[in-house]
């Protein structure tokens, strides 16, 4: 009878340095960090300070964590740096109360709802559109940016501030941002004890924010419901568990905040890189334009028309899987755990790379190609559902999956009506990992179509 083959040692990343670890080469360029890892293997160990930790890029690995084995990690040390701005969110939450803030929450989102939010996705895409000139230089993400704070207060919250309201995010969710992203890789209590600039912005910023969020509340509990109001914060006052019990003010401040961040950043990277690769390749972005131009025409995008947006959708699904906004994120063991045939002893943080596993030539042919036509679905049918995970998976899949799919085909398509993007520059665009993977500033050039 064959003896069963113990599986290989971990390897070790190099470069650790004495106390710090892998920490201070992960803060100063950690997407290249998480791809030098991943070419050392589909699992890593690397030390963060003087504690040992593992690097998942392999897609069965990482699919273990988030589906088959989910129950065995809970959110890992990059969410709880987020705890400031989020508080006990659905992001956050864990066990029977995530479940719970899920069920409440989930009504929301379902597609026939989302479907009820293209008109103001698409009115506010249109009113920036209109306001282009034809050869103007554009600033693509931070003009996503703004976008998608728009719609997301006026499609989610009805706030009657709303110019006042994205303002206040567009100034401070990139200083927030900024610092959780600082506190994942260095001490929180070592930061907050230094009285430096920054440290200061970032708590003024999570104050302004929640300042925001408990106005809107106070709005909300003073004006009841409204005829001909259905957003989501309507929703969170009306839900009800299966007690009866109503959410309380502190649960919809931290959903309400949970919401706004994650809807500030992934969807303007999603939109920012399908309009970059739309400006490098021209003949998609013809394509695409052709294709709005059927199903659409000269009228406004309507809900209906998404689903026959067919190639539009494969663009952006492209984009996602070349520069996934959530492109690294972690979990901790809660019990002693088994990955790709090692022992994972309980207390420890395992990060885990979505763009290793969506560059991973053994799952895509020419990985680093932008190819919409590979999910066409006689090509898509070979990608295994764990290789492609830009929204997560099992039970902490993104709620939000449906309304950012929806409103990034609405934006585009409402551009592609009027509008060729074309890029200012030969030289690549760089990723910039941030709260999401973005391509900084991104100036383009737009250009009036002629039809």
């Amino acid at each position: 009878m064959a003896l069963a083959t113990a599986a290989p040692p971990v390897p070790p990343m190099p470069g650790r340095l004495p106390l710090a670890g892998h920490a201070v080469q992960m803060f100063r360029n950690p997407l290249k960090f998480f791809q030098s890892v991943s070419e050392r293997g589909g699992l890593v160990r690397i030390w963060l300070g003087t504690k040992q930790a593992y690097v998942v890029s392999d897609h069965d690995m990482l699919y273990d964590i988030l589906v088959r084995k989910a129950k065995s990690f809970e959110k890992g040390m990059q969410f709880d740096q987020a705890r400031p701005l989020l508080g006990n969110g659905i992001l956050l939450s864990e066990g029977d109360f995530h479940r719970r803030q899920r069920l409440l929450m989930q009504p929301a989102f379902h597609h026939t709802r989302v479907a009820a939010y293209v008109e103001v996705m698409r009115e506010s895409a249109s009113e920036v559109f209109d306001g282009w000139r034809d050869g103007q230089e554009v600033t693509m993400y931070d003009m996503f940016y703004e976008l998608a704070v728009r719609i997301v207060i006026k499609a989610l919250f009805s706030t009657d501030m709303v110019e006042q309201d994205v303002a206040q995010v567009y100034r401070s969710m990139p200083i927030v941002i900024s610092g959780v992203e600082k506190r994942a890789a260095i001490p929180p209590a070592l930061l907050d004890r230094l009285p430096t600039r920054s440290s200061r912005e970032f708590h003024s910023s999570v104050a302004r924010l929640y300042a925001m969020g408990r106005r809107i509340i106070a709005d909300y509990r003073a004006q009841g419901r409204k005829p001909d109001q259905d957003d989501l914060m309507t929703l969170l006052f009306a839900a009800q568990d299966g007690g009866n019990k109503e959410m309380t003010d502190k649960q919809i401040q931290d959903e309400f905040m949970t919401l706004l961040t994650a809807g500030s950043e992934t969807t303007p990277s999603a939109m920012s890189w399908s309009a970059m690769l739309l400006g490098r390749h021209p003949e998609v972005q013809r394509r695409l334009q052709e294709e709005v131009d059927t199903v659409v025409g000269d009228r406004p995008v309507a809900a209906e028309d998404l689903r026959a947006l067919d190639y539009t959708r494969r663009v952006i699904q492209e984009a996602l899987r070349l520069y996934p906004p959530v492109w690294a994120l972690g979990r901790k063991c809660v019990q002693d755990v088994e990955l790709g045939g090692h022992h994972i002893a309980a207390g420890t943080e395992v990060l885990y790379s979505i763009y290793a596993v969506h560059h991973d030539p053994k799952l895509y042919e020419n990985p680093e190609a932008f190819d919409p036509d590979r999910w066409l679905p006689e090509r898509a049918k070979g990608v295994p559902r764990s290789a492609f995970m830009p929204f997560g998976a099992g039970v902490r899949n993104c709620i939000g999956e449906s309304f950012s799919w929806f409103e990034t085909q609405t934006v585009l398509a409402t551009m592609a009506q009027q509008w060729t993007v074309q890029p200012v520059s030969a030289e690549p665009v760089k990723p910039v990992a941030m709260g999401a993977l973005v391509p900084g500033p991104l100036p383009m050039k737009v250009v009036r179509r002629a039809k």
